[in-house]
């Protein structure tokens, strides 16, 4: 027996119950997104079960609602019409119950969170948000790109930050954040830039900048540049003294930091850049690599 006592009457009530869903659903997200108290992770589970919730009662009223649906004479229609919907909906919905269970996998692996600096399918940014079907990461052209969580969980992550935690000791803090040409330099490796000591000592000057119980979020966010071998010992002094500027005007607080990595057809040198702010790889880092090229493309010609 149906609810309502016509397929007219079953409509009215259908759309007021679906436009009063819409409105508490806004009310509910916009609500939930202002509260601070709640973590990124159970915002997004909770909006998808009310979510889910809604679409189960829509479909509830649609079946029992209208009376023309439970006449005895359309029930092999309305089985048909089910079974029709239902294999529609499956496949519709394959791509979506990918990602909400690659959501879901992202959430207890935690590759990244929000506001981590990515590289995901080679594209760099920040994460600016995760929801249980898609990643939202804004690029370095202030780009928003949407990735489906299942991609993401495919793809190769790289992610520049470091979770430092509690502030326990300097060598602790430093332990974290060393990366092995820190360490030990490889037969490879040269030291160019005679900065060992001035790198621990701007490493002890950040860890003593900061007197609450916990750090901030650090990036150690890499990138490689290819140099001539013509000029080449002329051309890295001068990088030097780029790298002694910055620092100079505590940009990126951490002074640059760069060592070769291969000898090939060119030189390859990785340059590293430590900083307490995402915004300052954002603002500063495409900056910085123009400075490096424009002194290569100087003085490799002389």
């Amino acid at each position: 027996m149906a609810i309502f006592s016509s397929d007219l009457e079953a409509l009215i009530y259908l759309l007021i119950i679906m436009a009063g869903f819409y409105l508490i659903n806004k009310l509910y997200s916009s609500t939930l997104g202002k509260s601070k108290k709640i973590p990124l992770k159970q915002k997004t589970i909770l909006n998808f079960v009310v979510k889910i919730v809604t679409v189960l009662i829509i479909v509830f009223f649609v079946i029992e609602g209208f009376p023309s649906m439970t006449k005895e004479e359309n029930l092999p229609y309305l089985a048909a019409l089910t079974g029709a919907i239902s294999t529609a909906i499956a496949f519709a919905s394959s791509g979506i119950f990918a990602n909400f269970i690659s959501g879901i996998v992202l959430m207890l692996l935690r590759p990244f969170e929000a506001e981590d600096l990515v590289k995901i399918e080679g594209d760099k940014g920040i994460v600016r948000e995760i929801n249980l079907t898609k990643t939202k990461l804004e690029t370095f052209d202030n780009i928003i790109i949407e990735k489906s969580n299942s991609k993401v969980l495919s793809s190769q992550i790289v992610n520049y930050t470091i979770k430092l935690g509690k502030k326990k000791s300097f060598e602790d803090f430093k332990s974290k954040i060393l990366a092995p040409q820190d360490i030990g330099f490889k037969d490879i490796y040269e030291d160019i830039s005679n900065s060992k000591k001035e790198f621990e000592d701007n490493l002890k000057k950040a860890y003593e900048s900061f007197s609450t119980k916990y750090y901030p979020k650090l990036y150690n966010y890499t990138f490689r540049m290819a140099f001539p071998y013509k000029g080449f010992r002329v051309i890295i002094n001068k990088v030097a003294e780029l790298c002694d500027l910055y620092n100079q005007k505590n940009i990126f607080r951490i002074k640059p930091q760069f060592d070769i990595v291969n000898y090939n057809i060119s030189i390859i040198v990785k340059f590293r850049l430590l900083t307490f702010s995402p915004q300052k790889i954002f603002g500063f880092q495409p900056k910085f690599a123009k400075d490096v090229y424009n002194i290569i493309y100087k003085y490799k010609i002389m």
